[in-house]
């Protein structure tokens, strides 16, 4: 599982800079304020004007307060956010209030604060502002001043304002459940695919690491081959030296021991290049290897002959995540199955653990599902992350459990999307 990133942890976090908050509450303002003077002034309806310009009043004060008190780029998070949002909700009530309550065309808008709170406050900070915009619902339903008129107001029958707070109460459950769940998702899978691509970066950074460290033994490669001549021939005209002889050895061997160093910094950086192409059996062996020690072995099983495919950072952390999670899982063994037909190319990764739990089959691929494994803590952002990483390259994955117990995941590509025709040699220029 990887460690959660500073810019992921960011996403559990989600709130509105000051800025955007202080500019839709102006709009607000402003629709507010033309609408009383459009009502009241162009059609002439009697109003109680001191109260509703007391409403308008204070939320054009606490917006210059916010606007004062905040920077421009500060962001507003969690209860404070809910506060602010709860405000907006209250002044909207008592607006409504003294204009006629659900009867008031306008209503609609006590739907707006819950709405926006449902896409940037988790369900903990969310859930007071619900029941108190049920409360203000409820407030305008049965106490709210007659709607102004000229003339006599209308009188709606009690069935027909019956239906209108419970669709009114139905408007913001469903929008505030279904825009959280969809908001939740996305920021489910945004701090999935920052994991994905902190993943990346870290596989990038390594693959750089190993061209600098070969360049570096290239570079040093000629000045340890003259220290190593030069101790070379100190040493048979000074070796029996009673004085120098043991230093002049010891510096043989040094010189010796350093050139054996570079070289096998060198291969091993050469053997990591990302966009060299190798056979697929060697491809889940190197796999298989860099998930040891491991707790069960790792078994490899390919048919030949084997295609050709490219060796790329994605392939290598997608394959070492699926199989980590089924060596924590298996009972004895995991095992990678190359099969390659006509037209596909196929890996079966399984292993003879618990299997899946069958109620998260239909999920598995989601970032953070919970629990992956019905005995284990771990969760479902290692295998979003192969998912992931496995739609790159051009292939597709599905889960499932095997019938004589344990887990498998098959990921499969179409062969001419996936194999290598010949291999990808860089050409040398001459010394």
């Amino acid at each position: 599982m990887e460690r959660p990133s500073i810019a992921a942890a960011a996403f559990d976090r989600p709130g509105v800079r000051v800025r955007t908050l202080a500019a839709i509450r102006w709009i607000a303002i402003l629709g507010q304020f033309t609408t009383l003077l459009v009502v009241g002034l162009g059609f002439g309806y009697p109003l109680p004007w001191g109260s509703l310009l007391a409403a308008v009043g204070a939320s054009v004060i606490l917006n210059v307060g916010l606007s004062t008190l905040y920077e421009r780029n500060d962001r507003m998070t969690g209860r404070e956010l809910a506060l602010h949002l709860a405000f907006d909700l209250i002044q909207a009530g008592v607006l409504l209030f003294l204009t006629g309550g659900l009867a008031n065309p306008f209503a609609l808008l006590l739907i707006v604060p819950v709405t926006i709170a449902a896409t940037l406050l988790t369900a903990k900070d969310m859930a007071p502002l619900v029941a108190l915009a049920f409360g203000v619902l409820a407030i305008v339903w049965f106490w709210a001043q007659p709607l102004p008129w000229l003339g006599p107001p209308p009188e709606f029958p009690l069935i027909y304002r019956f239906g209108d707070v419970i669709a009114y109460a139905l408007a913001i459950g469903f929008l505030t459940v279904y825009l959280w769940m969809v908001s939740a998702e996305s920021r489910d899978r945004a701090r999935a695919l920052v994991a994905t691509e902190a993943a990346l970066t870290r596989e990038a950074r390594m693959n750089a690491l190993g061209s600098l460290a070969a360049a570096a033994a290239h570079e040093l490669g000629g000045p340890l081959g003259s220290i190593s001549l030069i101790a070379h021939s100190l040493e048979e005209q000074l070796g029996d030296d009673p004085d120098f002889g043991d230093d002049i050895r010891l510096l043989s061997a040094e010189a010796a021991r350093s050139r054996r160093i570079m070289k096998g910094i060198a291969t091993r950086a050469e053997a990591e290049d990302p966009f060299a192409t190798l056979t697929l059996d060697l491809l889940l062996h190197e796999v298989a290897q860099s998930v040891v020690p491991s707790r069960v072995p790792v078994h490899v099983v390919a048919t030949q002959p084997q295609p050709l495919v490219q060796r790329s950072p994605e392939l290598l952390h997608a394959f070492n995540n699926l199989v980590s999670n089924a060596a924590r899982h298996a009972a004895t063994e995991v095992r990678m199955e190359a099969i390659v037909t006509a037209s596909e190319i196929r890996v079966a990764v399984t292993d003879d653990g618990f299997g899946f739990p069958t109620e998260l089959l239909p999920r598995l691929g989601e970032p953070i599902l919970g629990p992956t494994r019905s005995k284990s803590n771990s969760t479902g952002l290692g295998v979003f992350i192969a998912t992931t990483l496995i739609e790159r390259t051009g292939g597709r994955l599905s889960f499932s459990n095997r019938p004589e117990g344990g887990a498998r995941v098959d990921v499969r590509w179409p062969r001419d999307v996936f194999e290598v025709s010949e291999p990808q040699v860089a050409e040398q220029e001459p010394n």
